[in-house]
Protein backbone atom coordinates (compact mmCIF):
# COMPACT_ATOMS: atom_id res chain seq x y z
CA UNK A 1 0.00 0.00 0.00
CA UNK A 2 1.47 3.49 -1.05
CA UNK A 3 1.99 6.05 2.22
CA UNK A 4 0.69 8.38 0.56
CA UNK A 5 -2.83 8.53 0.20
CA UNK A 6 -4.40 11.33 -1.80
CA UNK A 7 -0.93 10.03 -4.36
CA UNK A 8 -3.13 7.11 -4.53
CA UNK A 9 -6.29 8.62 -4.74
CA UNK A 10 -5.34 10.96 -7.44
CA UNK A 11 -4.38 8.17 -9.84
CA UNK A 12 -7.65 5.86 -8.83
CA UNK A 13 -9.68 9.45 -9.66
CA UNK A 14 -7.67 9.14 -13.37
CA UNK A 15 -9.10 5.58 -14.15
CA UNK A 16 -12.50 4.99 -15.84
CA UNK A 17 -15.37 5.23 -13.28
CA UNK A 18 -16.61 1.18 -13.55
CA UNK A 19 -17.51 -1.12 -10.74
CA UNK A 20 -15.17 -2.91 -8.93
CA UNK A 21 -15.11 -6.69 -8.32
CA UNK A 22 -17.03 -7.29 -5.48
CA UNK A 23 -14.95 -10.28 -4.61
CA UNK A 24 -11.41 -9.13 -5.35
CA UNK A 25 -9.16 -7.31 -2.24
CA UNK A 26 -7.73 -4.29 -3.83
CA UNK A 27 -5.29 -2.03 -2.81
CA UNK A 28 -4.71 1.34 -3.79
CA UNK A 29 -1.46 0.45 -5.20
CA UNK A 30 -3.62 -1.74 -8.13
CA UNK A 31 -5.96 0.87 -8.49
CA UNK A 32 -3.07 2.84 -10.52
CA UNK A 33 -3.30 3.35 -14.31
CA UNK A 34 -0.92 1.65 -15.52
CA UNK A 35 -0.72 -1.08 -12.56
CA UNK A 36 -1.79 -3.96 -15.34
CA UNK A 37 -0.50 -7.63 -14.70
CA UNK A 38 -0.57 -10.89 -17.16
CA UNK A 39 0.64 -9.28 -20.21
CA UNK A 40 0.46 -11.80 -23.31
CA UNK A 41 0.13 -11.99 -27.05
CA UNK A 42 2.56 -9.50 -28.20
CA UNK A 43 1.95 -8.07 -31.73
CA UNK A 44 3.55 -5.22 -33.51
CA UNK A 45 1.75 -2.92 -35.17
CA UNK A 46 3.68 -0.63 -38.16
CA UNK A 47 3.08 2.24 -36.61
CA UNK A 48 5.51 1.36 -33.74
CA UNK A 49 3.16 0.37 -31.02
CA UNK A 50 2.86 -3.05 -29.29
CA UNK A 51 -0.91 -4.40 -28.87
CA UNK A 52 -1.18 -6.95 -26.19
CA UNK A 53 -3.71 -8.25 -23.39
CA UNK A 54 -3.56 -7.60 -20.25
CA UNK A 55 -5.44 -7.85 -16.55
CA UNK A 56 -6.54 -4.48 -14.63
CA UNK A 57 -8.69 -4.46 -11.84
CA UNK A 58 -10.65 -1.71 -12.96
CA UNK A 59 -11.21 -3.16 -16.49
CA UNK A 60 -10.23 -6.92 -16.36
CA UNK A 61 -8.56 -8.54 -19.46
CA UNK A 62 -8.38 -5.80 -22.13
CA UNK A 63 -6.63 -5.16 -25.16
CA UNK A 64 -3.89 -2.42 -23.67
CA UNK A 65 -1.28 -0.81 -26.48
CA UNK A 66 2.40 0.57 -25.57
CA UNK A 67 5.11 2.41 -27.60
CA UNK A 68 7.58 1.09 -25.21
CA UNK A 69 7.34 3.83 -22.74
CA UNK A 70 5.43 4.44 -19.67
CA UNK A 71 3.95 7.87 -21.40
CA UNK A 72 3.40 5.45 -24.74
CA UNK A 73 1.41 2.82 -23.28
CA UNK A 74 -2.46 3.02 -22.20
CA UNK A 75 -5.38 0.53 -21.90
CA UNK A 76 -6.45 0.35 -26.20
CA UNK A 77 -10.01 0.22 -25.46
CA UNK A 78 -12.68 -1.49 -22.89
CA UNK A 79 -14.41 -3.86 -24.76
CA UNK A 80 -16.37 -5.26 -22.18
CA UNK A 81 -16.84 -2.11 -19.74
CA UNK A 82 -16.75 -3.20 -16.34
CA UNK A 83 -14.66 -5.39 -14.17
CA UNK A 84 -15.35 -8.21 -16.06
CA UNK A 85 -12.99 -8.09 -19.49
CA UNK A 86 -13.58 -9.17 -22.85
CA UNK A 87 -10.78 -11.76 -22.44
CA UNK A 88 -8.51 -11.17 -25.49
CA UNK A 89 -6.07 -13.50 -26.70
CA UNK A 90 -4.22 -15.05 -29.94
CA UNK A 91 -3.46 -11.21 -31.43
CA UNK A 92 -1.92 -11.98 -34.69
CA UNK A 93 -0.82 -8.73 -36.81
CA UNK A 94 -2.63 -8.76 -40.69
CA UNK A 95 -2.35 -5.99 -43.04
CA UNK A 96 -1.96 -2.70 -40.71
CA UNK A 97 -4.32 -4.13 -38.14
CA UNK A 98 -4.14 -6.99 -35.03
CA UNK A 99 -6.51 -9.13 -35.16
CA UNK A 100 -7.93 -10.96 -31.65
CA UNK A 101 -10.66 -12.73 -30.14
CA UNK A 102 -12.70 -11.00 -27.85
CA UNK A 103 -16.11 -11.04 -26.28
CA UNK A 104 -18.20 -7.24 -25.88
CA UNK A 105 -20.30 -9.18 -23.55
CA UNK A 106 -23.52 -8.75 -25.89
CA UNK A 107 -21.67 -11.41 -28.71
CA UNK A 108 -19.38 -14.11 -27.53
CA UNK A 109 -16.12 -14.83 -28.61
CA UNK A 110 -16.06 -13.27 -31.35
CA UNK A 111 -13.08 -12.14 -33.95
CA UNK A 112 -12.51 -8.38 -33.59
CA UNK A 113 -9.77 -6.16 -35.03
CA UNK A 114 -7.58 -3.23 -33.97
CA UNK A 115 -5.57 -0.40 -35.49
CA UNK A 116 -3.88 1.07 -31.84
CA UNK A 117 -6.50 3.37 -31.66
CA UNK A 118 -10.30 2.70 -30.03
CA UNK A 119 -12.36 4.35 -32.63
CA UNK A 120 -10.35 1.64 -34.39
CA UNK A 121 -10.96 -1.04 -32.73
CA UNK A 122 -14.05 -2.95 -33.93
CA UNK A 123 -15.63 -6.64 -34.45
CA UNK A 124 -14.84 -7.67 -37.45
CA UNK A 125 -17.95 -10.17 -37.77
CA UNK A 126 -20.58 -11.89 -35.36
CA UNK A 127 -20.69 -15.62 -36.63
CA UNK A 128 -22.11 -17.23 -34.00
CA UNK A 129 -25.01 -14.63 -32.72
CA UNK A 130 -25.81 -14.66 -29.00
CA UNK A 131 -23.23 -15.04 -25.82
CA UNK A 132 -21.81 -18.64 -26.68
CA UNK A 133 -19.49 -17.03 -29.46
CA UNK A 134 -17.79 -19.24 -32.31
CA UNK A 135 -14.78 -18.85 -30.50
CA UNK A 136 -12.38 -17.80 -33.42
CA UNK A 137 -9.01 -19.32 -32.83
CA UNK A 138 -5.41 -20.53 -34.78
CA UNK A 139 -5.15 -17.57 -36.23
CA UNK A 140 -2.75 -17.55 -39.39
CA UNK A 141 -2.00 -15.56 -42.39
CA UNK A 142 -1.89 -17.05 -45.61
CA UNK A 143 -1.34 -15.75 -48.62
CA UNK A 144 -3.41 -12.41 -49.16
CA UNK A 145 -5.96 -13.25 -46.04
CA UNK A 146 -6.07 -14.19 -42.29
CA UNK A 147 -7.44 -18.19 -41.73
CA UNK A 148 -9.18 -18.80 -38.55
CA UNK A 149 -11.00 -21.73 -37.11
CA UNK A 150 -14.50 -21.17 -35.75
CA UNK A 151 -17.90 -22.87 -34.87
CA UNK A 152 -20.66 -20.80 -36.34
CA UNK A 153 -23.17 -23.05 -34.45
CA UNK A 154 -24.11 -25.29 -37.10
CA UNK A 155 -20.89 -26.56 -39.13
CA UNK A 156 -18.63 -26.74 -36.26
CA UNK A 157 -15.21 -26.02 -36.02
CA UNK A 158 -14.41 -25.20 -39.15
CA UNK A 159 -11.43 -22.83 -41.30
CA UNK A 160 -12.71 -19.59 -42.10
CA UNK A 161 -10.59 -16.50 -43.80
CA UNK A 162 -11.02 -12.77 -43.78
CA UNK A 163 -9.71 -9.58 -45.53
CA UNK A 164 -10.74 -7.82 -42.65
CA UNK A 165 -14.73 -7.13 -42.66
CA UNK A 166 -17.67 -9.04 -42.41
CA UNK A 167 -18.39 -9.50 -46.23
CA UNK A 168 -15.13 -10.62 -46.96
CA UNK A 169 -15.36 -13.18 -44.17
CA UNK A 170 -16.17 -16.99 -45.55
CA UNK A 171 -16.02 -20.44 -44.48
CA UNK A 172 -13.47 -22.58 -46.40
CA UNK A 173 -14.12 -26.12 -44.79
CA UNK A 174 -17.08 -27.97 -44.48
CA UNK A 175 -15.26 -31.59 -42.93
CA UNK A 176 -18.06 -33.72 -41.82
CA UNK A 177 -20.25 -30.60 -40.91
CA UNK A 178 -22.15 -30.98 -37.64
CA UNK A 179 -21.89 -29.96 -33.95
CA UNK A 180 -18.99 -31.87 -33.45
CA UNK A 181 -16.53 -31.22 -36.24
CA UNK A 182 -13.11 -30.12 -35.45
CA UNK A 183 -10.25 -28.56 -37.51
CA UNK A 184 -6.76 -27.40 -36.04
CA UNK A 185 -2.96 -26.68 -36.43
CA UNK A 186 -3.32 -24.51 -39.53
CA UNK A 187 0.05 -24.57 -40.97
CA UNK A 188 1.07 -22.41 -43.89
CA UNK A 189 3.72 -24.21 -46.45
CA UNK A 190 4.24 -23.26 -50.12
CA UNK A 191 1.15 -22.47 -51.68
CA UNK A 192 -0.94 -24.50 -49.41
CA UNK A 193 -2.90 -24.49 -46.18
CA UNK A 194 -2.35 -27.65 -44.05
CA UNK A 195 -4.58 -28.56 -41.06
CA UNK A 196 -5.93 -31.57 -39.42
CA UNK A 197 -9.70 -32.48 -38.83
CA UNK A 198 -11.85 -34.93 -37.53
CA UNK A 199 -14.53 -37.01 -39.92
CA UNK A 200 -16.68 -39.70 -38.68
CA UNK A 201 -14.59 -42.12 -41.56
CA UNK A 202 -11.29 -41.19 -41.28
CA UNK A 203 -10.71 -40.22 -37.72
CA UNK A 204 -8.42 -37.13 -36.79
CA UNK A 205 -6.29 -36.87 -40.23
CA UNK A 206 -4.42 -34.66 -42.76
CA UNK A 207 -6.37 -31.56 -44.91
CA UNK A 208 -5.22 -29.37 -47.56
CA UNK A 209 -6.42 -26.32 -48.78
CA UNK A 210 -6.00 -23.66 -51.14
CA UNK A 211 -8.08 -20.91 -49.57
CA UNK A 212 -11.51 -22.37 -51.27
CA UNK A 213 -13.99 -24.94 -50.84
CA UNK A 214 -13.69 -26.93 -53.71
CA UNK A 215 -9.85 -27.43 -53.46
CA UNK A 216 -10.33 -28.37 -49.68
CA UNK A 217 -9.72 -32.17 -49.25
CA UNK A 218 -8.25 -35.02 -47.11
CA UNK A 219 -4.59 -35.19 -48.33
CA UNK A 220 -4.60 -39.14 -47.07
CA UNK A 221 -6.00 -41.57 -44.51
CA UNK A 222 -2.56 -42.40 -42.74
CA UNK A 223 -3.71 -44.17 -40.08
CA UNK A 224 -6.99 -46.21 -42.10
CA UNK A 225 -10.13 -46.66 -40.43
CA UNK A 226 -11.57 -44.63 -37.57
CA UNK A 227 -8.63 -44.14 -35.65
CA UNK A 228 -6.83 -41.14 -35.31
CA UNK A 229 -3.09 -40.60 -36.78
CA UNK A 230 -2.19 -38.72 -33.62
CA UNK A 231 -0.85 -36.26 -35.83
CA UNK A 232 1.46 -33.14 -34.18
CA UNK A 233 4.48 -30.78 -34.93
CA UNK A 234 3.07 -29.53 -38.07
CA UNK A 235 6.39 -27.78 -39.76
CA UNK A 236 6.89 -26.20 -43.09
CA UNK A 237 10.20 -26.55 -45.49
CA UNK A 238 9.72 -24.76 -48.41
CA UNK A 239 6.35 -26.22 -50.30
CA UNK A 240 6.58 -29.35 -48.61
CA UNK A 241 4.89 -30.25 -45.00
CA UNK A 242 6.86 -32.54 -42.09
CA UNK A 243 5.30 -33.85 -39.43
CA UNK A 244 4.58 -36.59 -36.88
CA UNK A 245 2.28 -39.42 -37.39
CA UNK A 246 1.35 -43.13 -36.18
CA UNK A 247 0.05 -45.71 -38.99
CA UNK A 248 -0.67 -48.14 -36.66
CA UNK A 249 2.43 -50.58 -37.62
CA UNK A 250 5.63 -47.96 -37.01
CA UNK A 251 4.56 -45.84 -34.09
CA UNK A 252 5.22 -42.40 -33.54
CA UNK A 253 7.29 -41.45 -36.60
CA UNK A 254 8.28 -38.72 -38.97
CA UNK A 255 6.09 -38.32 -42.04
CA UNK A 256 6.45 -35.51 -44.86
CA UNK A 257 3.48 -34.49 -47.46
CA UNK A 258 3.47 -32.65 -50.51
CA UNK A 259 -0.05 -32.37 -50.43
CA UNK A 260 -0.97 -35.23 -52.81
CA UNK A 261 -1.50 -39.08 -51.60
CA UNK A 262 1.00 -40.45 -53.21
CA UNK A 263 3.59 -37.49 -51.87
CA UNK A 264 2.88 -38.07 -48.39
CA UNK A 265 4.99 -40.80 -46.89
CA UNK A 266 6.76 -41.70 -43.81
CA UNK A 267 10.25 -40.38 -44.46
CA UNK A 268 12.37 -43.29 -42.21
CA UNK A 269 11.43 -45.61 -39.42
CA UNK A 270 14.01 -44.35 -36.78
CA UNK A 271 12.76 -46.73 -34.33
CA UNK A 272 11.95 -49.56 -35.90
CA UNK A 273 8.83 -51.66 -35.38
CA UNK A 274 5.73 -50.59 -33.28
CA UNK A 275 8.30 -48.67 -30.55
CA UNK A 276 8.31 -44.72 -31.81
CA UNK A 277 10.73 -42.40 -32.09
CA UNK A 278 8.43 -39.29 -31.19
CA UNK A 279 10.27 -37.00 -33.22
CA UNK A 280 9.86 -33.59 -31.79
CA UNK A 281 11.30 -29.80 -31.91
CA UNK A 282 11.41 -29.63 -35.23
CA UNK A 283 12.94 -27.08 -37.57
CA UNK A 284 13.85 -25.97 -40.60
CA UNK A 285 17.21 -24.57 -42.07
CA UNK A 286 17.28 -23.76 -45.67
CA UNK A 287 16.19 -27.13 -47.01
CA UNK A 288 17.43 -28.94 -44.38
CA UNK A 289 14.66 -30.00 -41.46
CA UNK A 290 16.22 -30.87 -37.79
CA UNK A 291 14.55 -32.10 -35.04
CA UNK A 292 15.02 -34.49 -31.37
CA UNK A 293 14.13 -38.16 -31.75
CA UNK A 294 14.71 -41.22 -29.84
CA UNK A 295 15.64 -44.27 -32.26
CA UNK A 296 16.19 -46.89 -28.96
CA UNK A 297 19.90 -46.67 -28.96
CA UNK A 298 21.46 -42.78 -28.65
CA UNK A 299 18.33 -41.53 -26.40
CA UNK A 300 16.71 -38.43 -27.49
CA UNK A 301 19.38 -36.52 -29.85
CA UNK A 302 19.34 -34.40 -32.92
CA UNK A 303 18.39 -35.75 -36.46
CA UNK A 304 18.71 -33.89 -39.58
CA UNK A 305 16.94 -35.17 -42.64
CA UNK A 306 16.52 -33.85 -46.54
CA UNK A 307 13.16 -35.55 -46.68
CA UNK A 308 14.42 -38.83 -47.92
CA UNK A 309 15.13 -41.94 -45.75
CA UNK A 310 19.22 -42.10 -46.83
CA UNK A 311 19.28 -38.65 -46.24
CA UNK A 312 17.82 -38.85 -42.38
CA UNK A 313 20.90 -38.90 -40.28
CA UNK A 314 22.01 -38.56 -36.53
CA UNK A 315 23.91 -35.11 -36.07
CA UNK A 316 26.02 -35.75 -33.38
CA UNK A 317 25.75 -38.76 -30.03
CA UNK A 318 25.89 -35.45 -27.56
CA UNK A 319 25.50 -37.56 -24.74
CA UNK A 320 26.61 -41.51 -25.90
CA UNK A 321 24.27 -43.84 -24.46
CA UNK A 322 20.59 -44.22 -24.07
CA UNK A 323 20.01 -41.27 -21.50
CA UNK A 324 19.57 -38.58 -24.29
CA UNK A 325 20.97 -35.24 -24.47
CA UNK A 326 18.34 -32.38 -26.37
CA UNK A 327 15.29 -31.34 -24.24
CA UNK A 328 14.52 -28.07 -25.52
CA UNK A 329 13.02 -26.66 -28.57
CA UNK A 330 15.50 -25.56 -31.61
CA UNK A 331 16.00 -22.01 -32.51
CA UNK A 332 17.05 -21.20 -36.09
CA UNK A 333 19.77 -17.71 -36.47
CA UNK A 334 22.70 -16.60 -37.98
CA UNK A 335 22.39 -20.32 -40.08
CA UNK A 336 22.72 -22.26 -37.05
CA UNK A 337 20.73 -23.90 -34.93
CA UNK A 338 20.31 -23.35 -30.63
CA UNK A 339 18.91 -25.56 -28.44
CA UNK A 340 19.87 -27.04 -24.48
CA UNK A 341 21.15 -30.35 -24.51
CA UNK A 342 23.69 -32.12 -21.83
CA UNK A 343 26.84 -33.77 -22.94
CA UNK A 344 25.95 -36.10 -19.05
CA UNK A 345 28.76 -33.85 -17.55
CA UNK A 346 27.36 -30.43 -17.53
CA UNK A 347 23.53 -30.13 -16.88
CA UNK A 348 21.36 -29.21 -19.74
CA UNK A 349 22.70 -25.91 -21.36
CA UNK A 350 23.25 -23.61 -24.44
CA UNK A 351 24.83 -25.70 -27.45
CA UNK A 352 24.75 -24.38 -31.31
CA UNK A 353 25.03 -26.65 -34.54
CA UNK A 354 25.86 -25.72 -37.95
CA UNK A 355 24.46 -29.44 -38.80
CA UNK A 356 27.56 -31.46 -38.81
CA UNK A 357 29.24 -33.70 -35.62
CA UNK A 358 32.29 -31.18 -35.51
CA UNK A 359 30.08 -28.05 -35.72
CA UNK A 360 27.74 -28.73 -32.73
CA UNK A 361 29.64 -27.70 -29.54
CA UNK A 362 28.40 -26.19 -26.70
CA UNK A 363 28.05 -22.24 -26.29
CA UNK A 364 28.35 -21.79 -22.54
CA UNK A 365 28.03 -23.69 -19.39
CA UNK A 366 25.22 -21.12 -18.01
CA UNK A 367 24.64 -22.77 -14.83
CA UNK A 368 28.26 -24.51 -13.92
CA UNK A 369 28.94 -27.85 -12.84
CA UNK A 370 26.04 -30.68 -13.05
CA UNK A 371 23.30 -28.19 -12.19
CA UNK A 372 20.95 -27.41 -15.11
CA UNK A 373 20.81 -24.04 -16.75
CA UNK A 374 18.03 -25.12 -18.92
CA UNK A 375 18.15 -22.13 -21.55
CA UNK A 376 14.40 -22.52 -23.33
CA UNK A 377 11.52 -20.16 -24.60
CA UNK A 378 13.66 -19.03 -27.32
CA UNK A 379 13.47 -16.11 -29.91
CA UNK A 380 15.71 -14.79 -32.44
CA UNK A 381 15.66 -10.94 -32.46
CA UNK A 382 18.07 -9.90 -35.05
CA UNK A 383 21.62 -11.14 -34.37
CA UNK A 384 20.97 -11.84 -31.26
CA UNK A 385 19.36 -14.73 -29.19
CA UNK A 386 16.97 -14.16 -26.10
CA UNK A 387 15.68 -16.60 -23.95
CA UNK A 388 15.08 -17.99 -20.09
CA UNK A 389 17.72 -19.59 -18.45
CA UNK A 390 18.79 -20.41 -14.70
CA UNK A 391 22.00 -18.88 -14.12
CA UNK A 392 22.80 -21.12 -10.74
CA UNK A 393 24.19 -20.41 -7.82
CA UNK A 394 20.47 -19.71 -6.15
CA UNK A 395 20.29 -17.10 -9.29
CA UNK A 396 16.88 -18.59 -10.49
CA UNK A 397 15.61 -18.25 -14.13
CA UNK A 398 16.02 -14.94 -15.53
CA UNK A 399 16.27 -13.27 -18.61
CA UNK A 400 19.46 -13.85 -20.62
CA UNK A 401 20.47 -13.37 -24.44
CA UNK A 402 23.97 -14.81 -27.02
CA UNK A 403 25.15 -13.79 -30.11
CA UNK A 404 26.30 -17.33 -30.31
CA UNK A 405 29.64 -17.04 -28.21
CA UNK A 406 30.88 -18.16 -24.64
CA UNK A 407 31.65 -14.28 -24.14
CA UNK A 408 28.51 -12.93 -25.65
CA UNK A 409 25.94 -15.51 -23.82
CA UNK A 410 24.54 -13.05 -20.77
CA UNK A 411 22.19 -12.60 -18.07
CA UNK A 412 20.14 -9.43 -19.48
CA UNK A 413 18.80 -8.69 -15.47
CA UNK A 414 17.91 -10.48 -12.03
CA UNK A 415 14.68 -9.42 -12.22
CA UNK A 416 13.28 -11.55 -9.42
CA UNK A 417 16.04 -11.49 -7.02
CA UNK A 418 17.86 -14.29 -5.45
CA UNK A 419 16.44 -17.89 -5.87
CA UNK A 420 13.33 -16.49 -7.18
CA UNK A 421 12.19 -16.86 -11.01
CA UNK A 422 11.71 -14.32 -13.06
CA UNK A 423 10.50 -16.76 -16.15
CA UNK A 424 10.91 -14.69 -18.78
CA UNK A 425 9.30 -15.07 -22.14
CA UNK A 426 7.44 -13.67 -25.49
CA UNK A 427 10.22 -11.72 -26.04
CA UNK A 428 9.67 -8.73 -29.42
CA UNK A 429 11.33 -6.19 -30.59
CA UNK A 430 9.95 -2.88 -30.84
CA UNK A 431 12.12 -0.42 -32.60
CA UNK A 432 15.57 -0.52 -30.73
CA UNK A 433 14.01 -2.31 -27.88
CA UNK A 434 13.45 -6.11 -26.92
CA UNK A 435 9.70 -6.61 -24.53
CA UNK A 436 8.81 -9.19 -22.47
CA UNK A 437 7.22 -10.41 -19.85
CA UNK A 438 8.52 -11.84 -16.48
CA UNK A 439 7.35 -11.92 -12.87
CA UNK A 440 8.50 -8.97 -10.69
CA UNK A 441 9.53 -10.86 -7.57
CA UNK A 442 6.61 -10.52 -6.10
CA UNK A 443 4.34 -13.11 -8.50
CA UNK A 444 3.09 -10.59 -10.99
CA UNK A 445 4.15 -10.96 -14.39
CA UNK A 446 4.94 -7.73 -16.03
CA UNK A 447 6.00 -6.06 -19.15
CA UNK A 448 9.58 -5.37 -19.45
CA UNK A 449 11.67 -3.37 -22.31
CA UNK A 450 15.51 -3.82 -22.64
CA UNK A 451 17.30 -1.37 -24.49
CA UNK A 452 20.60 -0.83 -25.42
CA UNK A 453 22.67 1.98 -22.89
CA UNK A 454 26.77 1.81 -23.91
CA UNK A 455 28.21 -1.42 -23.50
CA UNK A 456 25.50 -3.02 -21.91
CA UNK A 457 21.93 -2.51 -21.69
CA UNK A 458 18.77 -1.44 -19.18
CA UNK A 459 15.90 -3.26 -18.43
CA UNK A 460 12.91 -1.28 -16.90
CA UNK A 461 9.05 -1.71 -16.25
CA UNK A 462 6.82 -0.89 -18.53
CA UNK A 463 3.92 -0.05 -16.09
CA UNK A 464 3.45 1.13 -12.68
CA UNK A 465 5.54 -1.03 -10.00
CA UNK A 466 3.29 -3.16 -7.69
CA UNK A 467 4.32 -4.64 -3.94
CA UNK A 468 2.17 -7.00 -3.54
CA UNK A 469 1.05 -9.98 -5.45
CA UNK A 470 -2.10 -8.90 -7.42
CA UNK A 471 -4.47 -11.96 -6.50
Amino acid sequence: MRAVFLTAFALFAALPAVAQDPEREVLPEQRQRLAFIAPSGLATLGSGKMVFSAFHVATGQELWVTDGSNAGTSLLKDIRPGFRGSFPAGQVAFKGHVYTTATDGASGLELWRTDGTAAGTTQVIDLRPGEEGAMPNELTVFRDALYFVADDGQTGFQVWKTTGDAKSTTRVSAVDAGPRALTRQLTAAGPRLFFTATTRTHGHELWVTDGTPEHTRLVKDIRPGIEDAGIQNLTAVGNDLYFTAHDGEHGAELWKSDGTAHGTQLVKDLRPGAAPSRPTHLAALGRTLYFSADDGVHGIELWKTDGTAKGTTLVKDIRPGPSGAVSSAIAVMGGKLYFAATDGVSGAELWRSDGTAAGTVRVKDIAPGAENGSPARFAVIGTRLWFAANGGGGRGVEPWTSDGTPAGTRAVADLAAGERHAMPLGFRALGDAVLFVADDGHGNDRLWSYRKDGKDGRVTLIGDPLKARLR
